[in-house]
């Protein structure tokens, strides 16, 4: 049986110092990583504090936008719902009234109610077109103001959201975080 020599102290003492070595650099590499985080973080809050400083100052011309927007919204689905009434139809003759009266007076009141009805016809026909012409140059005009006021809080640095159309009308930082993270 063959005895082993025990190892050598520098061999110990090298094995010791790459462990010591290799605890410090993960230490500091530790450390580093904290500090990088902790870093971001301020630069996040100062990004944060900064939007909301921002948001304040803006937030009267962002509620009046917004509430423009949401106006024009809510106005263009009324418009949607609307439907056309067309005009009154002129009455039909009462078969029992023209029961008593001539044939010839029967053809003459049938003829007439064929003209008021195309006559009735030609008028709701005009009507309802300008109807829907009004409906329409009205939807554009909605469509319009929506889009200026979407277009001026992407001005403000306010995204096309409806969340975030909120967050910048309240400035609460917990609602403007999510933009300070981008």
């Amino acid at each position: 049986m063959r005895h082993q020599r025990p190892p050598s102290p520098v061999l110990l003492a090298a094995l010791l110092a790459v462990l010591l070595v290799g605890c410090n650099g993960a230490e500091r590499q530790r450390r580093e990583q904290a500090a990088r985080e902790q870093a971001a973080a301020t630069q996040r809050q100062r990004q944060l504090d900064g939007l909301v400083s921002r948001c304040r100052q803006q937030q009267p011309a962002v509620q009046k936008l917004v509430q423009e927007h949401d106006r024009s919204v809510a106005a263009l689905s009324q418009l949607s719902q609307q439907r056309y009434a067309p005009l009154p139809q002129p009455a039909a003759p009462d078969p029992a009234v023209l029961a008593r009266f001539t044939r010839e007076d029967q053809e003459l009141e049938q003829e007439r109610y064929a003209q008021a009805l195309a006559r009735w016809r030609e008028a709701d026909g005009a009507e309802r077109r300008r109807w829907v012409a009004g409906q329409e140059a009205r939807r554009q005009e909605l469509m319009a103001r929506q889009n200026e006021a979407r277009q001026a809080l992407t001005k403000l640095g306010v995204a096309a959201t409806a969340a975030a159309r909120t967050a910048w009308s309240r400035c609460e930082p917990q609602d403007l975080a999510p933009a300070a993270l981008r």
